[in-house]
């Protein structure tokens, strides 16, 4: 098993290591969340369930109030479950964690994502003041609308050169109660990763750039991630998530 404190993620070595069978676990949080967020076996049965959700499912189906509306078709990679303990062989997890994510079948995505006033952006670590509209067709990000927040994430993403920058990466849900929506808010940038953001529970977690870590085809070197309040999740027209609660029976959390 390798502890890794300093970030293998996306790189060959992580890939190799894996491929070998050997277990990861990253860890590179401030203690007080390592603490905060220590991981349970009940973490890994929600994990768990939604992963096997995702594994069957053909389409997903993302909407919210703010104007969001996007589709998506599934199958052409497999899940990514994190609940926080690497506890088979060749498996990678992140301390701490809590989530599902799989990636869109290439080309597939279609629709508006509208990123609200409380969703966060990173890389940059930010909380969103005023909504920003993606378009995206066939897979990728066609245009990039509001006001300074959708300047910067546009000109950051355009700055890469890369068309493959535009695409959408993994997307998924969090299903740990323990992270907090507030906790991007509470440390200084350089402290975290920001692992509260992309766990707490019944968030949607959007992403854009590379799939290649799945298998796929981009291998972008620009990625965002953008955590998602109030945002309803379906898969194959089965409710997973409305307006940010949790409502698929396997994946709540136990009184």
């Amino acid at each position: 098993m390798v502890v890794d404190l300093m970030g293998l993620l996306h790189s060959p070595e992580q890939a190799e290591i894996l491929g070998a069978g050997t277990r990861i676990l990253m860890a590179v949080e401030p203690p007080e969340v390592l603490a905060q967020m220590i991981p349970l076996p009940g973490d890994k049965t929600r994990v768990m369930a939604a992963d096997a959700r995702l594994r069957a499912a053909k389409k997903m189906h993302i909407t919210s109030a703010a104007g969001t509306d996007l589709r998506v078709d599934l199958g052409q990679f497999k899940p990514l479950p994190e609940y926080g303990f690497a506890d088979e062989p060749g498996h990678w997890d992140h301390w701490p964690s809590g989530f599902i994510s799989t990636w869109p079948n290439e080309g597939s995505a279609n629709g508006r994502v509208v990123i609200d006033v409380g969703d966060m952006l990173f890389p940059f670590k930010m909380y969103v003041s005023t909504p920003i509209v993606l378009e995206i067709r066939d897979g990728s990000i066609r245009s990039i609308e509001g006001g300074f927040e959708a300047k910067y994430l546009r000109k950051h993403i355009e700055s890469y050169r890369d068309p493959g920058a535009f695409a959408v990466s993994h997307i998924g849900w969090g299903l740990q109660p323990r992270a907090k929506w507030t906790g991007l808010g509470m440390r200084d940038k350089s402290q975290s990763l920001g692992m509260d953001a992309r766990a707490y529970y019944g968030n949607f977690l959007f992403s854009t750039g590379p799939n290649a870590e799945a298998g796929g085809t981009n291998n972008s070197p620009c990625h965002v991630d953008i955590p998602m309040a109030a945002c309803s999740v379906s898969l194959d027209g089965e409710p997973i998530t409305v307006n940010g609660d949790v409502v698929a029976a396997d994946q709540r959390v136990s009184a």
